[in-house]
């Protein structure tokens, strides 16, 4: 039930990422040809695909910490016996969920704090891009959190937690 819901969260987060690379690889085109060809570029292009990119980038590091396929440093570690392999994993991942915890409390705050402060050229408040911060730091915490109590295994094979 946990594992199927996760898979359902993980999967409605990956299309929302697709959305936005999309939308910002199609404005970015539109920017390129009014720039060229109309010899205007419009204010909020720049604001916005950066949002999105600063969006993407975010939820990109949730997806990577709940595959396990982040940036990883094996040199030294793969010198090690498997048990201290083992034990240095789950070490990285409990900082992990820690750092998760952390992102999702402190972007709390600071997004909160951010409300009175706008983007310019889009007019929407500045909370609106940093409230990624929580967000990912949910998805991360949540993930690990669920992995650590073993109902989640990742999304390794396709189907996992369905019936």
């Amino acid at each position: 039930m946990i594992e199927n819901i996760l898979l359902k969260t993980r999967k409605m987060t990956e299309y929302v990422v697709f959305s936005m690379i999309i939308i910002m690889t199609l404005i970015i085109c539109y920017q390129v040809f009014s720039r060229f060809v109309l010899n205007y570029t419009p204010t909020w292009i720049q604001p916005l695909s950066l949002l999105l990119m600063v969006w993407i980038g975010f939820i990109g590091v949730a997806i990577g910490i709940q595959d396990n396929s982040h940036i990883q440093i094996n040199l030294v570690v793969s010198k090690f016996p498997k048990t201290i392999q083992i034990i240095l994993r789950k070490l990285q991942r409990f900082l992990a969920l820690v750092f998760g915890l952390f992102m999702l409390v402190e972007g709390i705050k600071f997004s909160y704090n951010m409300k009175d402060s706008y983007i310019s050229g889009l007019s929407l408040p500045s909370a609106v891009l940093y409230a990624v911060v929580p967000l990912s730091g949910l998805l991360v915490f949540v993930y690990l959190l669920f992995e650590f109590t073993g109902k989640w295994h990742g999304v390794e094979e396709e189907g996992v937690g369905e019936e």
